[in-house]
């Protein structure tokens, strides 16, 4: 587990990424990443991939609560 601490950036708030998570991301300075909302309530950190995307859009299409 890495700990990020929250830090005043202008009018909002930010954490500063260690290389460590950027190289995991294959992510660099500049690029977009996202931070997504888990179905468990837990965050998910990750570079944007269209077929990934795609696929969450489906997967989250199909699922209902009766099937969790």
């Amino acid at each position: 587990m890495i700990e990020l601490t929250i830090e005043k950036v202008g009018d909002g708030f930010g954490v500063k990424l260690p290389g460590e998570v950027l190289s995991h991301l294959q992510a660099k300075a500049g690029e977009r990443i996202f931070l997504e909302y888990m179905f468990n309530g837990s965050y998910r950190l990750a570079k944007h991939d269209e077929k990934v995307a795609e696929e969450t859009l489906l997967i989250d299409g199909q699922m209902h609560e009766e099937d969790a």
